[in-house]
């Protein structure tokens, strides 16, 4: 017990900084979510507080020595460089991967939201640098983080954790303060919801989700995402997929079901 409490001492003094811990920065076509099909340079934030079983970047779960940067726009030739990357750096790294061919900057993860001192520092430089609106990709729970950020982010998507389907914690509550925080912004361009469902997804769980949702009385868009299979995970059937989409539109119109594009045309 001893050395996991170190561990996690060191772990968060070490992102309690003003550098970014990355995984990896590549240039590649949005596949989720409203943006599908945009062109988006990925910041992968390497650092995740949850374990989802359906997690489709697991080496971006813990924080590393190394990281790959792309080395030129599109090629998937990366290079290994020392974490943590400071906002010099990140620009440079960015500089190199054709910014004004690009739709957006997308801070993903892991769990970005975990690294938001960091983010404070380095997001109003790239914003400054290349004018370009910056996507946070976030599993939606960590609503302390959050508010320290959002006046920074045009777009957010966030991730709904189901537990039948994510077999976390349930965070409810979280998810709930996340929403009223992201609709407070003024500057937030769009807010959406992404939800994976599995064979496994508890429909009543899945109502309780979009009816939390549409108590915000708002216009949120709920993306349906089946899951991609991975771990022995399935995604649910045609029919149970059809069936699940037609009792949430009739609590909530605004649902979509998407899978990830990216997945069908072979991207990361």
């Amino acid at each position: 017990m001893g050395r996991l409490s170190n561990f996690l001492c060191c772990y968060n003094t070490a992102m309690d900084n003003k550098n970014l811990y990355l995984s990896e920065i590549f240039s590649a076509i949005q596949g989720e979510g409203p943006l599908v099909g945009v062109r988006q340079i990925f910041v992968r934030l390497s650092g995740c507080d949850i374990r989802c079983a359906w997690c489709d970047t697991p080496d971006s779960l813990i924080r590393t020595k190394k990281c790959d940067i792309e080395i030129e726009v599109g090629s998937r030739k990366f290079k290994k460089v020392n974490n943590p990357i400071n906002t010099s750096k990140l620009v440079n790294y960015l500089s190199k991967l054709s910014p004004e061919i690009h739709h957006s900057i997308s801070f993903t993860g892991g769990e970005p939201l975990l690294q938001d001192k960091a983010l404070l520092e380095i997001a109003p430089a790239v914003k400054e640098k290349f004018h370009l609106p910056l996507y946070l990709e976030t599993g939606g729970h960590r609503d302390d983080k959050l508010a320290k950020v959002i006046h920074l982010i045009d777009y957010v998507s966030m991730d709904f954790k189901l537990p039948t389907s994510a077999r976390t914690a349930s965070f409810w509550d979280k998810h709930k303060r996340f929403l009223a925080i992201a609709l407070e912004s003024k500057k937030l361009k769009k807010l959406w919801v992404k939800i994976v469902v599995t064979d496994d997804t508890s429909a009543s769980e899945l109502l309780k989700a979009v009816n939390l949702v549409k108590s915000f009385k708002s216009d949120i868009d709920i993306f349906i995402q089946p899951v991609s299979p991975i771990n022995g995970i399935k995604p649910p059937t045609e029919l149970s997929l059809l069936s699940l989409h037609s009792k949430l539109l009739k609590s909530y119109a605004h649902i979509r079901v998407l899978p990830q594009v990216h997945r069908l045309i072979g991207q990361k």
